[in-house]
């Protein structure tokens, strides 16, 4: 497993269920009209994420909603940034 990379994800679901559990979110990274989300660790990551395709993810549902909006959020923000959304 590669602990010090870096694991991206365009999904927002996935980036949200890998965020609910706790792996922290380095950043956001522009591609196009899109963002890859960008955790740390993709040693963590790379379960979680199998977990979530397989449907195998067991978690705390409030949490999940909860990441969520934070990264539509983000997403919103970095969007009115680069885009002049909402201005």
């Amino acid at each position: 497993m590669r602990q010090n990379e870096s694991y991206k994800t365009k999904d927002i679901f996935e980036a949200s269920w890998i965020y609910s559990q706790n792996i922290k979110l380095l950043g956001l990274e522009p591609d196009g009209k899109y963002f890859w989300f960008v955790f740390d660790n993709q040693g963590l990551c790379e379960p979680l994420s199998s977990d979530y395709w397989s449907q195998k993810a067991d978690g705390n549902i409030k949490q999940f909603v909860n990441s969520l909006k934070t990264l539509k959020d983000l997403v919103f923000s970095k969007n009115s940034e680069h885009y002049g959304y909402g201005q």
